[in-house]
Protein backbone atom coordinates (compact mmCIF):
# COMPACT_ATOMS: atom_id res chain seq x y z
CA UNK A 1 0.00 0.00 0.00
CA UNK A 2 1.74 2.99 -1.05
CA UNK A 3 0.29 5.48 1.75
CA UNK A 4 2.31 2.92 4.26
CA UNK A 5 5.26 2.89 2.41
CA UNK A 6 6.91 6.18 4.17
CA UNK A 7 5.90 4.98 7.55
CA UNK A 8 7.87 2.18 7.18
CA UNK A 9 10.74 3.73 5.64
CA UNK A 10 11.08 5.81 8.49
CA UNK A 11 10.62 2.58 10.96
CA UNK A 12 13.14 1.14 9.16
CA UNK A 13 15.94 4.01 9.71
CA UNK A 14 14.58 3.86 13.32
CA UNK A 15 15.08 0.50 13.91
CA UNK A 16 18.87 0.89 11.74
CA UNK A 17 19.87 4.01 14.15
CA UNK A 18 19.08 1.99 16.92
CA UNK A 19 20.99 -1.09 16.18
CA UNK A 20 23.40 1.37 14.84
CA UNK A 21 24.23 3.11 18.67
CA UNK A 22 23.14 -0.10 20.38
CA UNK A 23 26.10 -1.79 18.12
CA UNK A 24 28.16 1.84 19.05
CA UNK A 25 27.93 1.38 22.67
CA UNK A 26 28.50 -2.57 22.86
CA UNK A 27 31.63 -1.68 21.20
CA UNK A 28 32.45 1.06 24.06
CA UNK A 29 32.07 -1.74 26.77
CA UNK A 30 34.31 -4.26 25.12
CA UNK A 31 36.79 -1.71 24.17
CA UNK A 32 36.39 -0.85 27.79
CA UNK A 33 36.73 -4.25 28.80
CA UNK A 34 39.99 -4.94 26.75
CA UNK A 35 41.43 -1.85 28.04
CA UNK A 36 40.53 -3.27 31.83
CA UNK A 37 41.91 -6.57 30.80
CA UNK A 38 45.14 -4.99 29.19
CA UNK A 39 45.45 -2.47 32.60
CA UNK A 40 45.17 -5.75 34.46
CA UNK A 41 48.19 -7.69 33.08
CA UNK A 42 50.44 -4.70 33.54
CA UNK A 43 49.73 -4.17 36.75
CA UNK A 44 50.26 -8.13 37.89
CA UNK A 45 53.60 -7.42 35.25
CA UNK A 46 54.63 -4.52 37.54
CA UNK A 47 54.14 -6.01 40.63
CA UNK A 48 55.48 -9.59 39.87
CA UNK A 49 52.32 -11.57 40.05
CA UNK A 50 52.00 -12.17 36.51
CA UNK A 51 51.80 -15.99 35.23
CA UNK A 52 53.75 -17.34 31.78
CA UNK A 53 50.69 -17.55 29.59
CA UNK A 54 49.59 -13.95 31.06
CA UNK A 55 52.94 -12.35 30.33
CA UNK A 56 52.87 -14.32 26.81
CA UNK A 57 49.55 -12.41 25.82
CA UNK A 58 50.54 -9.30 27.10
CA UNK A 59 54.06 -9.42 25.14
CA UNK A 60 51.80 -9.95 22.19
CA UNK A 61 49.76 -6.93 22.84
CA UNK A 62 52.46 -4.52 23.99
CA UNK A 63 54.67 -5.51 20.19
CA UNK A 64 51.23 -4.66 18.87
CA UNK A 65 49.80 -2.19 20.01
CA UNK A 66 51.14 1.60 21.09
CA UNK A 67 48.25 2.66 23.35
CA UNK A 68 49.10 -0.79 25.35
CA UNK A 69 52.59 0.58 25.87
CA UNK A 70 51.18 4.34 26.59
CA UNK A 71 48.87 2.66 29.32
CA UNK A 72 51.86 0.51 30.58
CA UNK A 73 54.28 3.10 30.84
CA UNK A 74 51.34 5.31 32.74
CA UNK A 75 50.62 2.47 35.25
CA UNK A 76 55.21 2.05 35.80
CA UNK A 77 55.17 5.61 36.72
CA UNK A 78 51.99 5.59 38.61
CA UNK A 79 53.16 6.81 42.58
CA UNK A 80 51.77 5.20 45.62
CA UNK A 81 49.65 8.26 46.59
CA UNK A 82 48.02 7.91 43.01
CA UNK A 83 47.29 4.15 43.43
CA UNK A 84 43.38 5.45 45.15
CA UNK A 85 42.86 7.14 41.47
CA UNK A 86 43.19 3.91 39.76
CA UNK A 87 40.30 2.61 42.05
CA UNK A 88 38.10 5.68 41.39
CA UNK A 89 38.69 4.84 37.62
CA UNK A 90 37.50 1.27 38.25
CA UNK A 91 34.20 2.53 40.00
CA UNK A 92 33.66 5.03 37.20
CA UNK A 93 33.80 2.65 34.63
CA UNK A 94 31.45 0.29 36.78
CA UNK A 95 28.94 2.79 36.70
CA UNK A 96 29.28 3.53 33.07
CA UNK A 97 28.26 -0.12 32.57
CA UNK A 98 24.84 0.92 34.70
CA UNK A 99 23.99 3.42 31.72
CA UNK A 100 24.56 0.74 29.29
CA UNK A 101 23.33 -2.34 31.04
CA UNK A 102 19.78 -2.49 28.97
CA UNK A 103 20.94 -2.79 25.74
CA UNK A 104 23.19 -6.02 26.86
CA UNK A 105 21.73 -9.28 26.79
CA UNK A 106 21.90 -10.90 30.94
CA UNK A 107 24.81 -13.35 30.20
CA UNK A 108 26.99 -10.49 28.91
CA UNK A 109 26.26 -8.40 32.12
CA UNK A 110 26.79 -10.68 34.14
CA UNK A 111 30.84 -11.31 32.14
CA UNK A 112 31.43 -7.62 32.63
CA UNK A 113 30.43 -7.33 35.70
CA UNK A 114 32.57 -10.22 36.92
CA UNK A 115 35.17 -8.54 34.62
CA UNK A 116 35.07 -5.10 36.57
CA UNK A 117 34.72 -6.64 39.73
CA UNK A 118 37.80 -8.75 39.42
CA UNK A 119 40.11 -5.67 38.05
CA UNK A 120 38.72 -3.67 40.90
CA UNK A 121 39.96 -6.16 43.45
CA UNK A 122 43.01 -6.37 41.75
CA UNK A 123 43.53 -3.18 41.96
CA UNK A 124 42.16 -2.51 45.34
CA UNK A 125 45.26 -5.26 46.26
CA UNK A 126 47.86 -3.34 44.08
CA UNK A 127 47.18 -0.08 45.73
CA UNK A 128 48.17 -1.70 49.20
CA UNK A 129 51.19 -3.38 47.18
CA UNK A 130 52.50 0.15 45.50
CA UNK A 131 51.97 1.82 49.34
CA UNK A 132 54.10 -0.69 50.56
CA UNK A 133 56.55 -0.55 47.52
CA UNK A 134 56.96 3.44 48.14
CA UNK A 135 60.02 4.97 49.51
CA UNK A 136 57.38 7.11 51.91
CA UNK A 137 55.86 4.12 53.18
CA UNK A 138 56.89 3.48 56.88
CA UNK A 139 58.46 0.11 56.64
CA UNK A 140 57.91 -2.73 59.04
CA UNK A 141 62.25 -2.93 58.71
CA UNK A 142 63.45 -0.66 61.13
CA UNK A 143 66.03 1.96 59.07
CA UNK A 144 69.02 0.83 61.03
CA UNK A 145 68.56 -2.86 59.71
CA UNK A 146 68.84 -1.52 56.04
CA UNK A 147 70.73 -3.90 53.87
CA UNK A 148 74.33 -3.30 53.70
CA UNK A 149 76.15 -2.19 50.59
CA UNK A 150 79.43 -2.98 50.23
CA UNK A 151 82.22 0.08 48.94
CA UNK A 152 83.88 -2.25 47.10
CA UNK A 153 84.97 -0.94 44.02
CA UNK A 154 85.71 -2.91 40.76
CA UNK A 155 89.30 -4.06 40.41
CA UNK A 156 91.40 -4.54 37.36
CA UNK A 157 94.25 -7.56 37.46
CA UNK A 158 97.02 -7.01 35.02
CA UNK A 159 99.08 -9.65 33.16
CA UNK A 160 102.33 -9.09 35.70
CA UNK A 161 100.10 -9.29 38.45
CA UNK A 162 99.36 -4.95 39.57
CA UNK A 163 95.96 -4.58 40.97
CA UNK A 164 94.38 -1.42 39.78
CA UNK A 165 91.45 -0.20 41.56
CA UNK A 166 88.54 1.02 39.09
CA UNK A 167 86.56 4.10 39.57
CA UNK A 168 82.70 3.66 39.84
CA UNK A 169 82.05 7.13 38.59
CA UNK A 170 83.66 9.75 36.60
CA UNK A 171 86.65 9.30 34.34
CA UNK A 172 89.79 7.79 35.35
CA UNK A 173 93.22 7.51 32.53
CA UNK A 174 95.68 4.85 33.45
CA UNK A 175 98.57 5.02 31.44
CA UNK A 176 100.66 1.92 31.29
CA UNK A 177 103.90 0.46 29.36
CA UNK A 178 102.33 -0.50 26.33
CA UNK A 179 98.80 0.25 27.24
CA UNK A 180 96.62 3.30 27.55
CA UNK A 181 92.99 2.54 29.96
CA UNK A 182 90.37 4.63 30.10
CA UNK A 183 87.55 4.25 32.47
CA UNK A 184 84.36 6.54 31.86
CA UNK A 185 81.49 6.38 33.94
CA UNK A 186 82.12 1.96 34.80
CA UNK A 187 83.02 1.69 30.97
CA UNK A 188 85.94 0.08 30.19
CA UNK A 189 88.18 0.95 27.10
CA UNK A 190 91.72 0.68 26.06
CA UNK A 191 94.55 1.07 23.24
CA UNK A 192 97.09 -1.32 23.42
CA UNK A 193 100.01 -1.09 21.03
CA UNK A 194 100.54 -4.36 19.09
CA UNK A 195 103.40 -5.75 21.25
CA UNK A 196 104.14 -8.58 23.22
CA UNK A 197 103.50 -7.25 26.55
CA UNK A 198 99.28 -6.55 25.66
CA UNK A 199 98.83 -10.24 24.80
CA UNK A 200 98.85 -11.22 28.34
CA UNK A 201 95.37 -11.94 30.47
CA UNK A 202 94.14 -8.84 32.12
CA UNK A 203 91.50 -9.98 34.67
CA UNK A 204 88.63 -7.41 35.56
CA UNK A 205 86.22 -8.05 38.62
CA UNK A 206 82.90 -7.08 39.28
CA UNK A 207 81.85 -6.56 42.93
CA UNK A 208 78.03 -7.25 44.19
CA UNK A 209 76.19 -3.70 43.97
CA UNK A 210 78.06 -2.55 40.58
CA UNK A 211 77.86 -4.05 36.58
CA UNK A 212 80.20 -2.82 33.90
CA UNK A 213 80.74 -2.58 30.12
CA UNK A 214 84.15 -3.29 28.75
CA UNK A 215 85.18 -2.54 24.85
CA UNK A 216 87.56 -5.07 23.66
CA UNK A 217 90.55 -4.41 21.43
CA UNK A 218 88.38 -5.33 18.42
CA UNK A 219 85.51 -3.50 19.33
CA UNK A 220 83.03 -6.18 21.15
CA UNK A 221 81.40 -5.24 24.03
CA UNK A 222 80.58 -7.04 26.87
CA UNK A 223 78.13 -6.14 29.32
CA UNK A 224 78.85 -7.46 33.01
CA UNK A 225 76.44 -7.99 35.51
CA UNK A 226 77.10 -8.32 39.27
CA UNK A 227 79.67 -10.43 40.91
CA UNK A 228 81.11 -11.45 37.69
CA UNK A 229 84.91 -11.68 36.28
CA UNK A 230 86.24 -11.14 32.60
CA UNK A 231 89.76 -12.42 31.83
CA UNK A 232 90.74 -10.60 28.28
CA UNK A 233 94.13 -9.56 26.70
CA UNK A 234 94.29 -5.92 26.12
CA UNK A 235 95.00 -7.00 22.29
CA UNK A 236 94.23 -10.61 20.23
CA UNK A 237 97.13 -12.55 19.28
CA UNK A 238 97.11 -14.18 16.08
CA UNK A 239 93.85 -15.46 14.35
CA UNK A 240 91.69 -15.96 17.44
CA UNK A 241 90.09 -13.64 20.13
CA UNK A 242 89.36 -15.57 23.38
CA UNK A 243 87.77 -14.55 26.50
CA UNK A 244 86.70 -15.82 30.01
CA UNK A 245 83.52 -15.58 32.10
CA UNK A 246 82.65 -16.55 35.51
CA UNK A 247 79.36 -14.94 36.28
CA UNK A 248 76.91 -13.20 34.04
CA UNK A 249 77.75 -11.55 30.47
CA UNK A 250 75.73 -9.56 27.00
CA UNK A 251 78.00 -9.86 24.52
CA UNK A 252 77.63 -8.03 21.30
CA UNK A 253 80.40 -9.62 18.89
CA UNK A 254 82.57 -7.62 16.27
CA UNK A 255 82.11 -9.63 12.98
CA UNK A 256 85.42 -10.91 11.64
CA UNK A 257 85.25 -14.12 10.13
CA UNK A 258 88.65 -14.61 9.76
CA UNK A 259 89.37 -14.70 13.52
CA UNK A 260 86.40 -16.59 15.29
CA UNK A 261 85.50 -15.20 18.77
CA UNK A 262 85.24 -17.88 21.86
CA UNK A 263 83.86 -17.43 25.36
CA UNK A 264 84.72 -19.95 27.61
CA UNK A 265 82.71 -20.36 30.41
CA UNK A 266 82.74 -23.17 33.31
CA UNK A 267 83.17 -26.49 31.28
CA UNK A 268 80.95 -24.36 28.16
CA UNK A 269 83.33 -22.90 24.58
CA UNK A 270 80.89 -20.67 22.96
CA UNK A 271 81.98 -20.32 19.17
CA UNK A 272 80.68 -16.99 17.63
CA UNK A 273 81.48 -15.24 14.28
CA UNK A 274 79.77 -12.20 14.98
CA UNK A 275 76.47 -11.95 16.96
CA UNK A 276 74.46 -10.91 20.25
CA UNK A 277 74.40 -13.45 23.38
CA UNK A 278 74.06 -13.59 26.96
CA UNK A 279 76.01 -16.48 29.22
CA UNK A 280 75.21 -16.87 32.44
CA UNK A 281 77.47 -19.07 34.76
CA UNK A 282 77.06 -17.98 38.05
CA UNK A 283 76.62 -21.82 38.79
CA UNK A 284 79.83 -23.47 39.27
CA UNK A 285 77.86 -26.87 37.28
CA UNK A 286 75.73 -24.74 34.75
CA UNK A 287 76.36 -22.39 32.22
CA UNK A 288 73.50 -21.14 29.78
CA UNK A 289 74.17 -19.66 26.64
CA UNK A 290 71.09 -17.42 25.04
CA UNK A 291 71.37 -16.49 21.53
CA UNK A 292 69.54 -13.04 20.64
CA UNK A 293 70.77 -12.87 17.20
CA UNK A 294 73.55 -14.20 14.86
CA UNK A 295 75.05 -17.71 15.14
CA UNK A 296 76.93 -19.70 17.95
CA UNK A 297 78.20 -23.15 18.90
CA UNK A 298 78.31 -24.41 22.26
CA UNK A 299 80.65 -27.24 22.54
CA UNK A 300 80.65 -29.19 26.06
CA UNK A 301 83.57 -32.07 25.99
CA UNK A 302 82.76 -34.09 22.37
CA UNK A 303 79.20 -32.47 22.57
CA UNK A 304 78.44 -30.16 20.24
CA UNK A 305 75.26 -27.71 19.38
CA UNK A 306 74.58 -24.87 16.84
CA UNK A 307 72.11 -22.38 18.09
CA UNK A 308 69.27 -20.39 16.38
CA UNK A 309 68.22 -16.89 17.72
CA UNK A 310 65.17 -16.96 20.37
CA UNK A 311 67.25 -20.79 21.58
CA UNK A 312 69.61 -20.77 24.53
CA UNK A 313 72.09 -24.59 25.80
CA UNK A 314 72.29 -25.51 28.93
CA UNK A 315 75.50 -27.06 29.94
CA UNK A 316 75.27 -29.03 33.05
CA UNK A 317 77.74 -31.07 34.89
CA UNK A 318 76.94 -34.78 33.81
CA UNK A 319 73.87 -34.17 32.18
CA UNK A 320 73.70 -33.90 28.11
CA UNK A 321 73.55 -30.75 26.07
CA UNK A 322 70.18 -29.05 26.27
CA UNK A 323 68.44 -26.54 23.59
CA UNK A 324 64.99 -24.71 24.84
CA UNK A 325 63.32 -21.36 23.86
CA UNK A 326 63.85 -18.61 25.80
CA UNK A 327 62.12 -15.47 26.89
CA UNK A 328 64.34 -12.40 26.26
CA UNK A 329 62.61 -9.98 28.42
CA UNK A 330 63.44 -12.31 31.50
CA UNK A 331 67.18 -13.22 30.59
CA UNK A 332 68.02 -9.72 29.52
CA UNK A 333 65.82 -7.85 32.22
CA UNK A 334 69.27 -7.97 34.11
CA UNK A 335 70.81 -4.94 31.71
CA UNK A 336 68.19 -3.01 32.59
CA UNK A 337 69.11 -3.17 36.31
CA UNK A 338 65.53 -5.55 36.75
CA UNK A 339 65.41 -9.81 37.50
CA UNK A 340 62.13 -11.35 36.75
CA UNK A 341 62.16 -14.48 39.41
CA UNK A 342 59.78 -17.31 37.57
CA UNK A 343 58.99 -20.34 39.92
CA UNK A 344 61.91 -19.99 41.88
CA UNK A 345 63.20 -20.76 45.45
CA UNK A 346 63.90 -18.85 48.25
CA UNK A 347 67.61 -19.52 48.18
CA UNK A 348 67.61 -18.90 44.44
CA UNK A 349 66.20 -15.32 45.60
CA UNK A 350 68.44 -14.95 48.16
CA UNK A 351 71.77 -15.67 45.55
CA UNK A 352 69.96 -12.89 43.58
CA UNK A 353 69.94 -10.64 46.39
CA UNK A 354 73.86 -11.34 47.58
CA UNK A 355 74.64 -10.22 44.12
CA UNK A 356 72.47 -7.14 43.88
CA UNK A 357 73.08 -5.72 47.34
CA UNK A 358 75.90 -7.54 48.73
CA UNK A 359 73.41 -9.18 51.33
CA UNK A 360 73.84 -12.90 52.92
CA UNK A 361 70.65 -14.51 53.19
CA UNK A 362 70.23 -17.23 56.53
CA UNK A 363 67.26 -19.49 55.73
CA UNK A 364 66.27 -20.52 59.45
CA UNK A 365 63.14 -23.28 57.90
CA UNK A 366 64.41 -25.62 55.02
CA UNK A 367 60.68 -25.71 54.13
CA UNK A 368 60.73 -21.72 53.60
CA UNK A 369 63.89 -22.10 51.39
CA UNK A 370 62.09 -24.72 49.09
CA UNK A 371 59.41 -21.96 48.71
CA UNK A 372 58.87 -21.56 45.17
CA UNK A 373 57.50 -17.95 44.46
CA UNK A 374 56.68 -15.49 41.13
CA UNK A 375 58.59 -11.71 41.43
CA UNK A 376 60.63 -8.98 40.09
CA UNK A 377 63.57 -7.55 41.85
CA UNK A 378 64.66 -4.04 40.87
CA UNK A 379 68.33 -3.02 41.64
CA UNK A 380 67.95 0.65 42.38
CA UNK A 381 65.64 0.12 44.61
CA UNK A 382 65.95 -0.45 48.14
CA UNK A 383 65.99 -3.68 49.22
CA UNK A 384 63.91 -3.33 52.13
CA UNK A 385 60.47 -2.63 49.28
CA UNK A 386 61.31 -5.60 48.00
CA UNK A 387 61.44 -8.01 51.11
CA UNK A 388 58.16 -6.30 52.72
CA UNK A 389 56.75 -7.17 49.38
CA UNK A 390 57.66 -10.86 49.89
CA UNK A 391 56.76 -10.99 53.29
CA UNK A 392 52.71 -9.21 52.74
CA UNK A 393 52.44 -12.52 51.22
CA UNK A 394 52.36 -14.23 54.24
CA UNK A 395 54.23 -17.16 52.83
CA UNK A 396 57.52 -16.16 54.40
CA UNK A 397 58.72 -14.07 56.74
CA UNK A 398 62.07 -12.09 56.19
CA UNK A 399 63.78 -10.22 59.26
CA UNK A 400 67.21 -9.14 60.69
CA UNK A 401 68.99 -10.44 63.41
CA UNK A 402 72.69 -8.13 63.86
CA UNK A 403 72.88 -7.22 60.28
CA UNK A 404 72.05 -10.90 59.14
CA UNK A 405 69.48 -10.99 57.21
CA UNK A 406 67.20 -14.19 57.75
CA UNK A 407 63.91 -16.25 56.35
CA UNK A 408 61.50 -18.29 58.07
Amino acid sequence: MPVNRPQNRDKRKYITLKFTLLIDKRNLISSMENELYIRELIIKEHFGIISEAEQLELDAILASGAEARKIREEIQEVPADDARQYLENVNLQAGLENVFERYNAQKARRRMRTRWVSAAALLAAVAVGAYLWMPGKKASLQPQQIARVANGSATLQLANGQVITMSDSGHQNINLQNTNVQNNNRVLKFDAQDTEGATGWNTLTVPPTLDYQVVLSDGTQVWLNSTSRIRFPFKFPGNQREVFIEGEAYFTVKQDATRPFIVHAGQADIQVLGTSFNVNAYRATQVITSLVQGKVAVQSGSSKLLLDPGKEVVVATGEPLVMRDFDQQTTLAWRQGEHYFRDASIREIGEMMSRWYNVDLVIDNPEAGNMRLRGKLYRHRPLQNFLDQLNSLGLVQFYWKNNVLHCK
